[in-house]
């Protein structure tokens, strides 16, 4: 296991939308480079929150009150977010510049 350090992770969030594979469905997470997140989950859930690096990854307040605290694992030829509260695992299947989504969206 290879965590990508903040000098990594200031590159591959602030900015960019992450493409998650839930399951083999995606989920997209729009980081704005301010302290902004938004989220568009599998089943068209959306959620909006505040982001921040934090020591050994970053930390996302959500609006409905969940706390993600997430850590990026780098193996080869491929990166997994990393729960660091529970130890879960999601893949990140694919990193796009900017709001690639056009996060957020209204859930339908």
């Amino acid at each position: 296991m290879a965590i990508l350090d903040q000098a990594s992770l200031k590159v591959l969030i602030g900015g960019t939308t992450h493409v998650l594979d839930r399951n083999g469905k995606e989920a997209y997470v729009y980081f704005e480079t301010g302290d902004q997140a938004h989220m568009l989950l599998d089943d068209g859930e959306t959620r909006q929150g505040t982001w921040a690096l934090a020591e050994g990854g970053y930390v996302v307040d959500w609006d409905n009150g969940a706390v993600g605290r997430w850590t990026l694992d780098h193996e080869a030829g491929s990166v997994s977010y990393v729960n660091r509260d529970n130890d879960a695992r999601v893949r990140l299947a694919g990193i796009l510049f900017g709001n690639a989504k056009g996060l957020p969206r209204r859930e339908n």
